[in-house]
């Protein structure tokens, strides 16, 4: 069962774990502070072992960690670094569609039917018939009074 570090330090660049599985060009730790992709936010980025961390999956209890270079052996010490820009952006990303979502729910009464995230863009879905008149002047004038 991998420990997700990132749940109780959003800002921690940095960790030590152990190698508790590997399969292939993907190894599990017994802890770690790389995001895995969920909710709709991509995963996080960086390096393990000085391998690049190239994707991050959540499967059962265990964090997978897709490595592009040497994969380190079960039961090995590693050290991962976490790619502070790209988290950094995502988290400021994330933020930003939370205040948008409660916005057009609070005014409009409408869900997010869908949508895509990546570092300082994003997209969020809205099922409207039709659009309201001045939706976005309202929008951007709702989700100001809010930050």
């Amino acid at each position: 069962m991998t420990e997700l570090l990132y749940l109780r330090d959003a800002y921690l660049r940095e960790f030590t774990a152990t190698v508790t599985a590997v399969d292939a060009d993907r190894v599990a730790l017994d802890r770690t502070a790389f995001y895995a992709t969920g909710g709709g936010q991509p995963y996080d980025t960086g390096m393990l072992a000085g391998a690049i961390v190239t994707n991050v999956r959540k499967e059962g209890d265990d964090v997978w960690h897709t490595l592009d270079g040497a994969v380190p052996e079960v039961g090995a010490e590693v050290a991962g670094v976490i790619d502070w820009d790209r988290r950094h952006r995502l988290m400021r990303t994330h933020t930003a569609m939370h205040v948008l979502c409660g916005v057009i729910w609070n005014e409009w009464g409408n869900a997010v039917t869908g949508g895509n995230m990546e570092p300082l863009e994003a997209r969020m879905d809205f099922e409207f018939d039709p659009l309201p008149e001045g939706f976005a002047a309202r929008v951007e004038e709702l989700v100001n009074a809010e930050i």
